[in-house]
């Protein structure tokens, strides 16, 4: 499990709804940031939340060898909020049957072997980000988000590289002028 999987980044609201759609949910150690924090990577562990990797199934065949306890809906979203609260992201993994809580400070997708950081190669969500100038006051906190370095400010202009947006939403949440919307790519 982990980084073998297929994945791929979902907006804060697609998480949100996963999780209100599914009635089971188990939750175990991060197949990234666990590894990290017991120092078996070659990166440091980036002090993120390691107990969050979201099932939506009761865990089964090659996942059955790991810990997991389940968890209530409520508790489900509890999680979310509060990983939504840090400015961090999701991804869908294995058919959008686990939701994975991703931070891009410590996570196995930017890192390569040598623990090097690397742009990000999963999937991209379906979405975009579409930034409003008008309604922009470069407070910055958009491009404290971005995982992913698609924001920067400079010379009193806001800049967005669309190329490195994979559609997360984080900017979008963060934004305290409304500026940014998430739109279909």
């Amino acid at each position: 499990m982990g980084t073998d999987h297929k994945h791929r980044l979902c907006t804060y609201e697609e998480a949100e709804k996963a999780i209100r759609d599914q009635s089971e949910f188990y939750v175990n150690e991060c197949f990234c940031r666990g590894p990290a924090k017991a120092g078996e990577t070659s990166w440091d562990y980036c002090g993120h939340d390691v107990n969050n990797c979201m099932s939506f199934r009761e865990p089964s065949g090659e996942d059955a060898g790991y810990e997991y306890v389940r968890i209530s809906q409520r508790e489900a979203l509890d999680k979310f909020e509060n990983w939504k609260q840090q400015g961090n992201f999701f991804r869908f993994m294995v058919d959008d049957d686990w939701l994975c809580f991703c931070c891009g400070c410590g996570c196995a997708f930017f890192r390569d072997e040598n623990g090097q950081k690397i742009q990000d190669t999963c999937e991209n969500a379906p979405f975009i980000e579409k930034t409003d100038l008008d309604k922009c006051t470069l407070c910055g906190t958009c491009v404290d988000v971005c995982a992913y370095g698609a924001r920067s400010i400079e010379s009193g202009e806001m800049l967005v590289d669309g190329d490195k947006c994979p559609g997360c939403s984080a900017c979008e949440y963060a934004c305290p002028t409304d500026a940014i919307k998430m739109v279909l790519r």
